[in-house]
């Protein structure tokens, strides 16, 4: 998969912008708040239909004006189609695939993006959520079907909760544990089979950029089993063992929801031991890892997104990251071209005020 042309009209800080991408490595150079990071959210949302930033969509349409446009052109296997996304102050997003208007579901369809982030070194150590988020993403790629088991989970932990709040029908309660039990369960058999999965790849990356062991843990608040029907029976249990909890906090305190990941470095928690360069090196590694997945899955790499992923890191890191991108068409973003950059086989775009110079 790869993007052969970019139009932007009104996004962000671009009035009107085309851009024609190299098939392979793009270096996209400038100062800050230029908008090397809005392009690469253009890019991303041209893919995913959304902001990886979780930006409302006001806030993607450039002061003064009323909508916004992200128009691309993608090659996948031997098709190339055009992608157009309309975005408007006051109504809800559009999607046209070769000016036909799709749904925002079918729009992201058999097309991937992996994104780097500075924000991403965060989820190591702090939030539990944005690990989550981080297993979300890469399941929406990989599982067909949780998307749906996903919404549902929340959709019935949002009536459950509601129900804990008031004073509740008991028979009513029932039925909701058994419906959660049901979605929360499928949501744990797909975390479980594609950590598996991303676990062998991320285990291999780490060791050839550190030399240490890698491990991903999945932390379940139900006692994990491998057969699907005794896993939902121990969530159920689970559910009505932990009803006085769940009245007394007034909210749902087990299931996916409340999951975490750990990872562990030579059997130590990164969490608690691992530093800061630790910390990127796990976090560079997974990113590898989820490109790896998708073209295991796929047959096909996806388009890889890095913004600032240079910063803080030594020589050899760089190096073996360099390496691993051969046939991924890669962004790169950074503040400017040190002599290490200059020396990449890549083509070089410099961003000054929406515009490319």
């Amino acid at each position: 998969m790869k993007l052969e042309l970019l139009k932007l009209l009104n996004f962000r800080n671009y009035k009107n912008l085309s851009f024609r991408p190299s098939s392979n490595i793009n270096i996209i150079y400038g100062p800050n708040a230029s908008g090397k990071t809005n392009l690469i959210e253009a890019i991303y949302m041209s893919v995913k239909s959304k902001s990886f930033k979780n930006a409302k969509d006001s806030e993607l349409i450039k002061i003064r004006e009323d909508s916004s446009s992200i128009i691309t052109r993608y090659l996948n296997k031997d098709y190339k189609d055009d992608y157009r996304v309309e975005i408007f102050q006051n109504e809800n997003k559009k999607f046209y695939i070769n000016e036909e208007k799709v749904s925002a579901l079918n729009y992201r369809k058999s097309r991937f993006a992996v994104i780097f982030s500075p924000e991403d070194l965060n989820m190591i150590k702090y939030s539990p959520g944005n690990r989550r988020k981080f297993l979300d993403e890469i399941l929406l790629n990989v599982e067909p079907s949780y998307d749906y088991y996903n919404q549902r989970y929340r959709k019935i932990l949002f009536e459950r909760n509601k129900l804990l709040k008031i004073k509740m029908d008991k028979n009513l309660l029932d039925i909701y544990n058994r419906e959660i039990a049901k979605a929360g369960t499928k949501i744990i058999i797909m975390r479980l089979r594609t950590i598996k999965k991303l676990n062998e790849f991320a285990k291999y990356h780490y060791k050839n950029i550190s030399g240490d062991d890698l491990n991903i843990t999945y932390l379940s608040t139900v006692p994990i089993v491998l057969d699907e029907e005794k896993l939902k029976e121990n969530y159920l249990n689970l559910l009505e063992n932990s009803l006085d909890e769940d009245l007394e906090k007034k909210y749902t305190t087990i299931g996916p929801h409340r999951d975490d990941l750990d990872f562990k470095i030579n059997r130590l928690s990164s969490k608690v031991y691992g530093s800061q360069g630790e910390q990127r090196s796990i976090v560079l590694s997974l990113k590898l890892s989820e490109t790896d997945l998708i073209k295991s899955l796929y047959n096909e790499y996806p388009i890889l997104l890095l913004d600032d992923v240079f910063s803080e890191m030594d020589f050899n890191r760089r190096r073996y990251f360099i390496y691993s991108l051969k046939n991924i068409q890669t962004f790169i973003t950074t503040t400017e071209v040190n002599k290490y950059l200059q020396n990449i086989d890549a083509e070089f775009f410099q961003i000054s005020d929406g515009r490319i110079i």
